[in-house]
């Protein structure tokens, strides 16, 4: 399982919305892991983060503070986890309600296809980990997590200035990230390698994450793909060396009465199929407890961008503050794992 470290050639064969300049990208050097980042900073990130999410769903960030080696020695973890005897990988398996552990291929379904990939999620890091079979495993889990974590405070900063809020509005309703009584997760994916295309076979099928937003760092394997905001097309999203993509999920997009509309999207079977896959997605969540009522604010558009139309969420479906975060994930993670 070997990790892929440099980024393909873009041929007209396979034109991606990066290699068109149509994904926006966000520069967090004077921001990323600060932890005190300037008022005047993260005006200016939160202006770029909100239009970029109003208008196209997702944004790549750069100079975030996150190291590639850091998302290697995971991909390396994860590689030699997936290794280990099927016995070995079941002491670890992931058994709801509790969203920590392994998840073998086809246990989890978002469309009619079956989808193949193996998942580790991390929900905190002091829980059941694989450290006595994949000696590291530990602290590479120890120092994604603290990064992402921070990563992710300052970008709820910057969303509450950017909804004209106060500056701590969502990070009070995230003040659990990674402990007890918060449902956020480090999710390790590794997409096997296939010797030809399968017929109804998928890595992930399409769907938008259930969460506030997604950070996701991913290897040069292509496959991610999205679905415009503003019609029906699927794109090839493409891959900037060294960047974390982040997306919009469905309690965001109640939050702000589907200004910030929850992305949706997959991950197909690559034209080159003998490559596996890796990537390492952060599910930023509030706080169990928290009940999502939208905002009055309204966000501004710049140009003459055309209104949206997006599927609602279920929250939308019930009266007004009637789920938690945590109902509503539960709810979700039934309907994943129905099978």
């Amino acid at each position: 399982m070997s990790c892929c470290t440099s980024a393909p050639i873009v041929t007209q064969t396979c034109e991606t919305l990066l290699s068109k300049c149509e994904i926006p990208i966000i520069d967090l050097a004077h921001m990323g892991t600060e932890r005190c980042p300037q008022k005047g900073v993260v005006k200016q990130v939160a202006s770029k983060l909100l239009r970029a999410l109003s208008e196209k769903g997702l944004a790549l960030l750069v100079n975030h503070g996150i190291p590639e080696c850091k998302m290697k020695a995971a991909y390396r973890v994860l590689d030699a986890f997936c290794e280990l005897p099927d016995e070995t990988r079941e002491k670890y398996k992931h058994v709801l309600p509790d969203n920590h552990g392994y998840i073998k291929p086809g246990t989890e379904k978002f469309s009619d296809e079956m989808e193949f990939r193996h998942t580790f999620n991390v929900t905190e890091c002091e829980r059941n980990l694989p450290e006595d079979e994949v000696p590291g495993f530990r602290s590479a889990m120890d120092e994604l997590s603290r990064d992402f974590k921070q990563l992710a405070t300052m970008l709820l900063a910057a969303l509450s200035v950017g909804l004209e809020q106060s500056y701590d509005f969502l990070l009070s309703k995230h003040a659990h990230i990674l402990g007890p009584g918060n449902e956020s997760t480090l999710r390790l994916l590794y997409y096997p390698p296939l010797g030809a295309p399968v017929q109804g076979l998928t890595r992930c099928g399409a769907h938008c994450d259930y969460g506030t937003f997604t950070l996701l760092a991913q290897d040069c394997e292509g496959g991610l793909e999205i679905q415009t905001l503003h019609g029906e097309r699927w794109a090839r999203v493409g891959h900037l060396p060294g960047a974390i993509l982040v997306n919009t999920g469905e309690l965001l997009a109640h939050w702000t009465n589907e200004q910030l509309p929850a992305l949706r999207h997959r991950v197909v079977i690559p034209e080159h199929c003998g490559r596996g896959r890796h990537s390492i997605a952060f599910f930023v969540h509030p706080d169990d407890d928290v009940v999502v009522e939208p905002l009055d604010t309204k966000i501004t558009e710049a140009g003459d961008c055309q209104e949206t139309t997006t599927t609602p969420c279920r929250l939308q479906k019930k009266k007004r503050g009637v789920l938690s975060a945590y109902q509503h994930l539960q709810r979700r993670f039934r309907e994943t794992y129905a099978s």
